[in-house]
């Protein structure tokens, strides 16, 4: 279930697909929002009507999914055992309360809540144990949760507090996490990933799934200058919001000089459509620029990977054994990078200070020595053993029999 726009992630999987929310979020929304703001024309004024437009919408879905008979219909129709809800929109989770079906919180990035060990993922702060560490980190939940009180988080508390008058015996959450719309719920946590790539954590709760890659998703092959040979293979890529900033034109033009200064090496980057592989003007013979590229393809022939740090491509990486170099966008992608080099699974940089000389000396480090691809090579074990064994699909069960027989007593779901 989602809306109609999310119909396309399933076009290759055979599961069947209920839209929701297509007044608020109709088909094509999601694309013409991005379009129009990459549009250069774009003025000010333009651009601050359409953040009220979506603010106005992420609104109207919100109350939507909270007491819209539209989704609670669809909800109920779908005649549902389990409801797995991203953790980073929650509300749907306190909707199927209501009827009965149990919820779980899907992370697909690390867990969101706060721990008194972990700082956010929105941190660059690698934890150490001692006191200054600490304080930092408390901080950092605690400058995050006043967010809430302002005026855009009390947007969202206003309909999560309705909710609970409404529903006193709802399922309990609280707003001590971050990258939420919504509580975060105290319900079972699930996570893509394994416990060995997050910091040590001071609380429980967390069920970790393994990281859920897909290894064996088509792809078209790489170009065959690119697919064979003994010179080490640089891919660079910023994932799928990496095309949205122009800023980046000049990242990008630094890894091409870092690179061309480097014959020995051979470069493989993704721009992205709106930066545009044509962009850049004549290029070295040692460099290939595309807006997309076959990304496990490419990282079953790459040396190391220079990448944005979300955690999708982070967990490719460490799958197929290829130490990175991290340039933190947004997001959780700060955090990542954090345990990237806290791991010691390569390196991070700042990607508005980044210059070819730089770029060229991280790369230099990360090739010229071997500690990095033994470190990424040992998680990797743990990684496809993860998700080799079914532990995902098995967690998920135990989780749901484990409910089913708490609430034996009482009726499934309630009565329509």
């Amino acid at each position: 279930m989602a809306p109609p726009d999310g119909e396309a992630f399933l076009r290759h999987s055979p599961w069947p697909f209920t839209p929701i929310l297509e007044d608020v979020l109709p088909r094509g929304y999601q694309a013409e929002l991005h379009s129009r703001l990459a549009d250069p024309q774009l003025t000010p004024a333009a651009h601050r009507e359409l953040t009220r437009d979506f603010l106005r919408r992420r609104g109207e879905r919100n109350q939507e999914i909270l007491f819209g008979a539209a989704f609670e219909s669809r909800l109920r129709d779908s005649g549902a055992d389990l409801l797995l809800v991203d953790a980073t929109f929650t509300l749907p989770a306190l909707a199927a309360h209501k009827l009965g079906i149990p919820a779980f919180q899907l992370c697909t990035n690390l867990a969101l809540n706060r721990d008194a060990a972990v700082p956010p993922l929105t941190s660059h702060h690698i934890p150490t144990g001692r006191l200054l560490s600490r304080l930092r980190i408390r901080a950092s939940w605690e400058w995050l949760y006043l967010h809430t009180f302002m005026p855009g988080g009390e947007k969202m508390r206003a309909p999560v507090r309705a909710f609970y008058r409404r529903h006193p015996d709802a399922i309990p959450g609280d707003f001590h996490a971050h990258l939420q719309i919504g509580p975060h719920l105290n319900v079972p946590t699930l996570v893509t990933c394994t416990p060995g790539f997050d910091f040590p954590r001071a609380s429980g709760g967390l069920h970790y799934l393994g990281p859920c890659v897909d290894r064996e998703r088509a792809e078209p092959p790489l170009p065959p200058e690119l697919a064979s040979g003994d010179a080490p293979l640089i891919l660079c890529s910023l994932g799928s919001h990496g095309d949205r900033v122009r800023a980046h034109r000049h990242f990008f033009q630094a890894v091409i000089d870092a690179v061309s200064r480097r014959p020995e090496w051979r470069l493989l980057m993704a721009v992205g459509g709106q930066v545009g592989a044509d962009g850049f003007g004549p290029l070295p013979s040692n460099v290939t620029v595309m807006d997309r590229v076959p990304q496990l393809s490419a990282l079953k022939r790459a040396s190391v990977m220079i990448t944005h740090g979300g955690l999708n491509s982070v967990k490719e990486c460490i799958c197929l054994g290829v130490p990175m170099i991290v340039q933190p966008l947004v997001f959780d992608q700060p955090g990542n990078a954090a345990r990237v080099v806290h791991h010691g699974l390569g390196l991070r940089g700042d990607i508005r200070q980044a210059s070819a000389e730089r770029l060229g000396a991280q790369l230099d480090e990360v090739l010229g020595n071997p500690a990095y691809r033994t470190r990424v090579r040992a998680l990797q074990r743990d990684f496809l053993d993860a998700d080799d064994s079914g532990l995902g699909a098995r967690t998920i069960e135990q989780l749901l029999q484990l409910h089913e027989t708490r609430t034996a007593p009482q009726a499934k779901r309630a009565a329509p």
